[in-house]
């Protein structure tokens, strides 16, 4: 089907003066209602096409995906007849919204000759669903917009945009529609997880957990956010986003994570940045006084301080390696003795820290030795990560439930850590198969006499 579409278009200039801002103010105001005019008219055409196909008896291999309906009186019973004629237009207008404008048009019916019902064919061609008043494209855009500010500012700025006027209640509500699923892992080595709390409805307080990956350079891929599930209920659903397992899982030491998560990686890492800060909080708890604590602080920080060489590990001698390695076991054992002077002293909560951390704390430096594989020692990324989600979360909205922070948690981490992800989703959403194409054929100008 081929469509001809003609437009004329007028530039008036009084006085034979016009400045460069006045010529693309006007051709922005007036290309508007072009795109309406063109949409509405590609869509009558489309629409006459499919009626004159559906009522014609000679070409019944031609009605092939048109006119799909369930018998008349049923819901669910679908009518095998494929023989029509026109029944008139519907009484009411569909409203349509697009990216930047707005149609109005009465779907042409058509009439079941076998059953008797009376339908309109173009909004099943269309892919629109009942009661359904803008594209997906529009619903992108809007997304978009909430995911990088919020619901409010988010709907003004489409205003500001020049787009088409969407109020907070009408994005928010559309936005209840997107749910991204979680997405499957890129084969990257590293594992890393974490949560926090946010404000969830009515007045509670709510668990939002995030899920990513990591490659050797830093890039990250985010698997899922979730809110409200536990650790277990997360694990097993990672697990079936890859058949192998991660090389390494860093985390804060959470005893979910460990327990939970661990078995998705061959290795298990601890923060280092976390051990000597939640070693002072579990020295605070035993009473230790602040003087000692920061005393202490200090101590194990300088334990953990073993560095990887800066020379590619080819380069590095097999002697290097072993120091290297040396260092490492008079740091563990550095540490179990000050896991026992805590015994002696009464600093339960503080030795039961250091020995659950102890072994944990190098594993970035092992894998370094046994494969040349530099990974993570600390899980600040994935921290400033979520630490920035919940921020968003509070920017866009207060009050969650689990499955709408988990819903909007997921929208923010896919578009603004995933964009090829967000785009796959959107092209699978709104269907695009390059089944429609329009281009400008031809434009010429000329001087009214």
């Amino acid at each position: 089907m081929q469509v001809h579409i003609e437009l004329h278009l007028e530039a008036n200039i009084p006085k034979d003066r016009a400045n460069a801002n006045e010529i693309f103010l006007e051709v922005t105001r007036v290309s508007k209602e072009a795109k309406e005019k063109i949409a509405l008219a590609v869509i009558e055409a489309y629409e006459e096409n499919i009626i004159e196909v559906l009522c014609d008896s000679n070409v019944p291999e031609s009605k092939e995906g048109l006119g799909r309906h369930t018998r008349k009186g049923e819901s669910k019973e679908w009518c095998q007849c494929r023989t029509f004629e026109r029944a008139g237009y519907r009484s009411d207008k569909r409203r349509l919204r697009g990216n930047g404008f707005r149609i109005k048009f009465k779907p042409a019916m058509v009439k079941c000759l076998g059953c008797g019902k009376r339908f309109s064919p173009v909004l099943d061609a269309l892919e629109l669903k009942p009661y359904q008043g803008r594209t997906d494209e529009l619903l992108q855009q809007v997304t978009e917009a909430i995911a990088d500010t919020s619901y409010r500012r988010g709907s003004d700025q489409l205003e500001i945009l020049g787009d088409v006027p969407v109020p907070k209640s009408t994005a928010h509500r559309w936005v209840a529609t997107v749910h991204l699923p979680t997405n499957k892992s890129r084969g990257d080595p590293f594992l890393s997880t974490d949560g926090t709390g946010f404000h969830k409805q009515p007045g509670q307080r709510g668990n939002i957990r995030l899920v990513m990956e990591m490659g050797e350079k830093g890039g990250i891929h985010p698997l899922g956010v979730w809110a409200g599930t536990d650790w277990e209920s997360i694990a097993e659903e990672v697990k079936n986003t890859r058949k192998d397992k991660w090389k390494l899982l860093n985390s804060d030491g959470e005893r979910g994570i460990d327990k939970r998560m661990g078995p998705l990686a061959e290795n298990l890492g601890r923060c280092q940045w976390h051990f000597a800060r939640d070693s002072s909080f579990s020295l605070w708890k035993d009473g230790v006084p602040l003087d000692e604590r920061e005393i202490i602080k200090d101590q194990l920080n300088k334990l953990i301080s073993i560095e990887i060489p800066k020379k590619d590990i080819e380069l590095v001698k097999s002697s290097d390696k072993e120091k290297l390695l040396q260092k490492i076991r008079t740091a563990e054992n550095d540490i179990l003795r000050l896991q026992e002077e805590f015994k002696e002293k009464g600093y339960i909560k503080a030795a039961v820290y250091l020995a659950n951390a102890r072994k944990k704390l190098f594993t970035h430096l092992k894998m370094w030795v046994d494969t040349g594989i530099i990974a993570p020692k600390t899980a600040s990324l994935i921290e400033n990560i979520i630490r920035e989600l919940v921020r968003r979360l509070k920017k866009v909205g207060w009050n969650w439930s689990d499955a709408g922070a988990e819903r909007m948690g997921r929208i923010v981490m896919i578009r603004r850590y995933d964009r090829d992800g967000w785009n796959a989703y959107w092209r699978k959403r709104m269907n695009l198969q390059n089944r429609c194409q329009i281009k400008l054929v031809y434009c010429t100008w000329r001087r009214a006499a």
